[in-house]
């Protein structure tokens, strides 16, 4: 069968709901080659000579592989998923599921030599889902075309006529020719191994496993896109606790700047009596006493100074507890900024890797159309429910009981 395509999901860049991470390291990478890399293997020389024909230079073509992405005539790659049974029959986890891994195995290793106009460039044996399943994304191409175009260009159509595959009526199409061809192939498979292909209703099953690869699609992206949707909302609110932080640092530095002129005064007073003593202290009057000078001038003098350094000592403690306090207050708040920096940078990281997803999801949209990807979503959460209702009915039975 067909499939949508997904790069990342083949090569688990990410990892959805559906998928064992556990049982990750039992997939099989056959191929991994990147895309623009084997269009230029496949189509630069050719390319050259397209443009080389052309008199006006809007009608050259810079880069095949994104004048085809950004077109409507041919998708950049196509993709075929072959799996054996269901998860009921060839569970992943299940003796059955590993003959079928094996069987899907050895089909791979003849794709390539029967379909010589379908350039394979990833192909992924994947163990971590509910049934052993291969998908195979390859570029069909034709060689030495006379028509319109390049002579050497992508086209699915004419690369299945190539291998045999002629066509006809909308039923049997090139493309509905080469997928049976490709079922006897797996069924030649299957009976060396001693299984034979039951085709009871066998475009019925097709379809179905197609639709159930769909809707796990759907369900994906669409779990991706409500965790967008959530780390927004944290980032906004991230972005938010920074604004107010900032706000509370403005606050501690004006009332800094508030302490200023206090500490400017205490200079001041420290300086007027950091002088000499000869400076300030009043001198003794003809005939005047001992016990005069000290009752009038040196006792009056030394009170006020003790009054003065009280006063200097109070307010310097003081002055030190509440700056003190504002710079204690201040790391922290400088810490917590710096906390709230680095998650909204790991936000956006995120962010970015979940428009990419965003992006592969307005593709799915446009390939299956608004009404079925609405339809399968819808009745993914409809079964959701379910199961956390029968889940919810047992929990209250295991109670009464």
């Amino acid at each position: 069968m067909r499939g949508p395509g997904s790069l990342k999901h083949n090569r688990r860049a990410f990892t959805a709901e559906n998928v064992d991470a556990e049982r990750t390291r039992y997939n099989v990478v056959y191929k991994d080659e990147p895309i623009k890399q084997v269009y230029h293997e496949l189509f630069d020389d050719a390319l050259e000579r397209y443009n080389s024909k052309q008199k006006r230079k809007d009608r050259c073509i810079s880069d095949y592989y994104e004048h085809l992405r950004t077109g409507k005539q041919e998708k950049v790659f196509h993709e075929l998923i072959v799996q054996i049974g269901n998860k009921d029959n060839t569970g992943v986890t299940t003796e059955d599921g590993q003959w079928a891994a094996t069987i899907l195995d050895e089909y791979m290793q003849d794709f390539e030599k029967r379909n010589p106009t379908l350039r394979v460039f990833g192909a992924f044996l994947h163990m971590d889902e509910a049934t052993p399943h291969l998908h195979i994304d390859f570029i069909p191409y034709v060689s030495g075309w006379k028509g319109k175009g390049m002579d050497t260009k992508v086209s699915l159509k004419q690369a299945l006529k190539a291998l045999g595959f002629a066509g006809g009526t909308k039923k049997e199409s090139e493309l509905n020719q080469w997928i049976n061809a490709e079922k006897e192939q797996l069924a030649a498979v299957m009976e060396r191994h001693g299984i034979e292909w039951e085709k009871k209703d066998t475009h019925e099953e097709h379809l179905s496993v197609l639709d159930f690869k769909k809707k796990e699609r759907a369900k994906e992206v669409a779990e991706l896109d409500a965790v967008k949707q959530e780390k927004q909302t944290e980032l906004a609110q991230i972005q938010q606790q920074t604004q107010e932080a900032k706000r509370e640092c403005q606050k501690q530095t004006k009332e800094l700047n508030e302490i200023a002129p206090i500490l400017q005064g205490l200079e001041r007073l420290s300086a007027q009596y950091s002088q000499r003593p000869e400076e300030w202290v009043p001198e003794a009057g003809t005939f005047e006493t001992a016990k005069s000078y000290r009752d009038k001038k040196a006792i009056p003098l030394i009170n006020k100074l003790v009054k003065i350094l009280y006063s200097l000592h109070h307010k310097y403690w003081k002055v030190k507890n509440e700056c003190a306090k504002f710079m204690e207050r201040y790391a922290d708040e400088r810490e917590a900024n710096q906390n709230l920096r680095q998650r909204i940078e790991m936000l956006q990281e995120e962010n970015t890797r979940l428009k990419a997803v965003e992006h592969n999801f307005g593709r799915v949209w446009s390939y299956y159309g608004a009404e079925q990807v609405k339809r399968v979503v819808e009745l993914m959460a409809g079964r959701e429910r379910a199961a956390q209702n029968v889940q919810r009915q047992k929990r209250e039975h295991e109670n009464v009981i």
